[in-house]
């Protein structure tokens, strides 16, 4: 232990100095993700792959659920159901309001998801039945996390940071402040220090196994010929040049071309002296590259789902086990829906009651802003 405590660990150091010039030394804070800044692009690439769409669509829909409803803040409160029923009928104007909480649902695997609420003055009777201008939402408009960035504000005390969206009419980036920050659905997953407000992006763990998975499959894919065909085996004179003793380059290439050009016309034709034979191969190779795509598959699923047996499963254990992993993944499932459930509560009835302040005033709600939550829906064993 004493030779332990002599060790200079520098990972302290090294953190808090880089902290310091994130917030010091940049026009931005930018997103500390490793496979972003390998490839902008590697996000919408990890997507593509079969097995990655799947479980994080699957999770997704999980998430984002099919129907909702918003309870009351106080249980208490005399006039919770009121504020209820106003903010059912404000929200019940959204379009596709599912796909938007689907949108939404993205950010366990991106980290931040954004979106930006529009909407409209309508005359309706709510609350009392007294007709009233409402300001209205009517879509949700899904906005890519790269328009948006986190800048660092720095008066010689302290330090803070605000965030900017990028105005694609002005080309320029515009600080979000007032209604213009109240319209910003922001939904953040795992906002912890580390991150610098970015979230932490599953993405980030699911990029080793995606690259593997992409570089073995190009193994399988090479090796179906292989595999399927076998190679040529062939022994020709006058492969080495008499007076040096050395390969003749130009006659390897020819054999080559022609048993080439032979075996894609599925015959060959070759002298009596020359020895030219199929190698077959045997299955070890095709077992093993079966076996370590079985493998990064159902880690891929676990990492996203919580467990390996998925929609497509029809192996892996008993009942009892799959149970289990249901349950496993309908835990995680839980958690993603309530962030954003708060997410919704906080952004958007946010945005909805801050727009109709002044109706609130009068029928006495704005204090009871209500909780906006999914409904759960698992499906019994019958």
């Amino acid at each position: 232990m004493t030779s332990e405590l002599r060790l200079q660990n520098q990972s302290q150091n090294l953190y808090v100095r880089a902290l310091s010039a994130a917030y010091r030394n940049n026009v931005q804070i930018y997103d500390p993700s490793l496979w972003l800044a390998r490839d902008p692009e590697a996000e919408e690439k990890m997507l593509r792959d079969a097995d990655i769409a799947h479980a994080v669509g699957y999770r997704r829909h999980l998430i984002a659920g099919r129907n909702w409803r918003l309870t009351p803040r106080k249980e208490s409160s005399p006039r919770g159901d009121l504020a209820v029923a106003v903010g059912t009928e404000l929200l019940g104007g959204i379009k596709h309001f599912t796909q938007s909480r689907l949108n939404l649902a993205r950010a366990f695997f991106s980290g931040a998801r954004f979106a930006r609420i529009h909407s409209e003055p309508r005359k309706l009777k709510i609350g009392d039945g007294r007709v009233r201008t409402w300001m209205v939402p009517t879509r949700l408009e899904d906005s890519d996390k790269r328009m948006y960035r986190i800048v660092p504000t720095n008066n010689g005390e302290t330090l803070s940071a605000h965030w900017e969206r990028w105005d694609v009419a002005k080309q320029e980036w515009k600080p979000e402040s007032g209604e213009d920050a109240v319209r910003t659905i922001r939904h953040v997953y795992q906002d912890d220090e580390a991150q610098l407000g970015w979230g932490r992006a599953l993405r980030e763990s699911l990029g080793w196994w995606w690259y593997a998975k992409e570089n073995v499959f190009q193994e399988s894919l090479q090796a179906v010929e292989r595999f399927a065909q076998g190679i040529i085996s062939a022994k020709v004179d006058g492969v080495r040049d008499a007076a040096t003793g050395l390969p003749n380059s130009e006659l390897i290439t020819e054999w080559t071309n022609v048993l080439e050009d032979l075996r894609a016309r599925h015959v060959l034709v070759f002298d009596s002296a020359d020895q030219v034979e199929m190698v077959r191969m045997d299955g070890q190779g095709w077992q093993m590259l079966s076996e370590i795509r079985e493998e990064l598959r159902s880690t891929i699923f676990t990492l996203v789902l919580g467990a390996n047996l998925t929609t497509a499963a029809n192996e892996g254990g008993s009942y009892a086990l799959a149970e289990i992993q249901e349950n496993s993944t309908e835990a995680l499932i839980q958690y993603d829906r309530e962030t954003l459930e708060d997410t919704l509560t906080d952004d958007l009835l946010g945005c909805v009651w801050y727009q109709n302040h002044a109706n609130l005033v009068e029928l006495g709600l704005v204090e009871e802003k209500p909780r906006f939550s999914i409904t759960q829906e698992k499906k019994q064993d019958p």
